[in-house]
């Protein structure tokens, strides 16, 4: 399944300019973000617990927080653009897009907006699960949230494109591609 076709909303006097990120770019990120994570985490588990202890269920548990974790990540989005919209479910959706999850808004909003939704699932699904596994010398959720970390790597080239928008600028959110809209104003 692919995100839902639909037209763009036209905002008057708005002019509107796509910002897609590269697929394969976003895989190579996410790899590279995983390994860093992980590296590092390992080694602050070294060196604050003496070692990791592996077991056998480790292996289960880390695959099922695998799977829920990716739809958090996704619900996360979600949620987070309606609180900040005040806006019903109605307007998300969620599927599969060229081998990734997505959740998409058929809401435009401000750059702020936009930015902390799609940031919100690194810092919720990614980097607490990380250091809670640091600090419980859990190498299964520290591995969760790395893995989730690397799972942000579009996300984080989305907002990088964004970077030298204005906060009040308008974002919506690309309804086929990975990526965005960015509304300018029409120059007279």
């Amino acid at each position: 399944m692919s995100k839902k076709e639909e037209t763009l909303p036209v905002v008057e006097g708005y002019v509107a300019e796509q910002k897609t990120i590269s697929l394969v770019w976003g895989n190579v990120l996410a790899v590279l973000l995983i390994a860093l994570a992980a590296a590092v985490g390992f080694a602050l588990m070294c060196v604050l617990w003496g070692g990791i202890h592996f077991n056998p269920m480790g292996m289960l548990l880390f695959s099922a927080g695998m799977l829920i974790g990716i739809v958090v990540h996704e619900l996360v989005h979600g949620i987070t653009w309606l609180v900040m919209l005040k806006k019903s479910f109605s307007h998300l959706s969620f599927g599969f897009m060229k081998g990734c999850a997505y959740c998409h808004i058929d809401v435009p909003m401000e750059k702020r907006s936009y930015v902390v939704g799609a940031l919100m699932p690194l810092l919720l699904t990614g980097l607490l699960p990380w250091l809670a596994g640091i600090v419980a010398n859990s190498w299964v959720w520290m591995m969760i949230g790395a893995v989730m970390i690397g799972g942000a790597a579009g996300d984080i080239m989305i907002v990088r494109a964004l970077r030298h928008e204005a906060s009040s600028t308008l974002v919506y959110d690309h309804p086929s591609d990975i990526g965005c809209y960015v509304y300018h104003k029409e120059q007279p």
